[in-house]
């Protein structure tokens, strides 16, 4: 069990505050934890099934929220930044509506510390190929919406905008707007017409829990958004809920953590059972212009991914990907058209996957020799990390016979 400390005198007056906004909680509080932030802890014993946070409706902050829809953003204007420019307007304020609240997230200083988005570039060259690619998509994300508001608030700089841009990308929650027609005029009418990038939602007190791949999982229904006790908890243990099925890669540019492996730890709240490494910077090299329009036509282009599970396994595309690249055109098409299961093949694409495997071990070995030396979050995490891709990698080898090859 994990050592936790009460939190201080902003944590209470930020509960007392959540109550009266309509925030119900049950057996449950926050606490300040050792060497890792805040979280959620039972406060008594708990059973499965019992409802501890209930957070209604009214105190969501969507785009539908009045104070937003006053503001009468540009269509084009995305949520994600209108509820960036909201809170960074509010920050200065005395008298936000929200003080008490913003008084408990995450300073600049705590995202500066753990975020990669504020590391150095020298720090960021450093990352697993996927959190790299996440990590320029936000960068051209915060960069679009910025451009788009500055006109609109020029008064708002660009440090807090970023800020404020962290905070919404990393204490939102997945809201589908059960009042969707009436919801807000930026939104899509139709729910098919409905992405996630549409569907934000703040929830005070909600963000204080911490992910773990199993956990509770908050539902929301036209009422607002609960948590239920996944299993019974003892006072004093951690409560978590999980976030989704995310690998360590998209925790660690998203969040600023990583989770232990399963392979190398028991299952329990802290390992991740959805971890991965996408494979496409291994691949996709080797594929020829008339490949890609191939693999783009059969839907089977990009997204190729080793999994952690015990034995490590590649994915169903990656099975296809490698036997164009492997084998005679029609034997690919009999395998992605399901006509054939592809045993007859598989000692061949075992090897290609072993071979490519191989060489990146290699290349996770000399990227560690870099990241062991450094001091610091960043380079305790960039350790941890790239020393569970080895891992992940030199399991899969032995999996497909390449052991010897190691």
């Amino acid at each position: 069990m994990a050592a936790a400390l009460d939190p201080g005198e902003k944590h209470s007056l930020f509960i007392e505050w959540a109550e009266s906004q309509g925030v119900k909680i049950n057996g449950v509080a926050p606490a300040q934890f050792v060497d890792r932030g805040m979280g959620i802890v039972a406060a008594k014993d708990l059973k499965k099934g019992d409802c501890l946070v209930h957070v209604s409706n009214t105190t969501l902050v969507t785009v539908a929220h009045n104070s937003i829809y006053k503001m009468k953003f540009p269509a084009s204007i995305t949520v994600h930044a209108r509820l960036a420019t909201y809170f960074s307007l509010l920050a200065a304020d005395e008298k936000s509506p929200y003080k008490l609240w913003q008084d408990v997230w995450p300073t600049e200083e705590d995202f500066k510390s753990i975020l990669p988005l504020y590391w150095s570039k020298e720090l960021q060259k450093l990352l697993p190929p996927d959190a790299t690619n996440l990590l320029a998509k936000q960068k051209v994300n915060i960069e679009k919406d910025y451009q788009s508001i500055t006109k609109l608030f020029p008064s708002i700089s660009r440090s807090v905008f970023t800020y404020n841009w962290v905070a919404v990308n990393t204490r939102c929650f997945y809201f589908d707007y059960p009042d969707l027609p009436s919801a807000s005029p930026r939104l899509p009418k139709k729910r098919a017409n409905l992405t996630a990038e549409d569907c934000y939602a703040l929830c005070p007190f909600l963000d204080y829990f911490n992910h773990a791949s199993t956990g509770c999982n908050p539902t929301a229904n036209a009422k607002g958004y609960s948590v239920h006790a996944d299993r019974d908890y003892k006072a004093g243990e951690e409560v978590y809920v999980t976030y989704g099925s995310h690998s360590n890669d998209f925790l660690l540019a998203e969040y600023g953590f990583i989770l232990s492996s399963p392979s190398t730890t028991p299952q329990n709240d802290t390992s991740n059972t959805h971890d991965n490494i996408p494979l496409d910077h291994l691949i996709v090299p080797h594929l020829s212009p008339s490949q890609v329009e191939t693999l783009k036509t059969d839907g089977f282009y990009g997204t190729y991914t080793l999994w952690n599970t015990i034995p490590p396994a590649v994915c169903h595309r990656t099975q296809g990907v490698v036997r164009l690249l492997t084998l005679p055109e029609r034997r690919y098409s009999a395998f992605v058209g399901g006509t054939d299961e592809g045993g007859a093949d598989q000692a061949r694409v075992d090897r290609f996957l072993v071979e490519a495997l191989v060489k990146y071990e290699r290349e996770v070995m000399r990227v560690l020799e870099e990241v062991e030396g450094l001091e610091g979050y960043a380079g305790e995490v960039l350790t941890r990390r790239w020393k569970q891709i080895g891992g992940i990698v030199r399991r899969a080898v032995k999996a497909l016979g390449g052991e010897g090859m190691l």
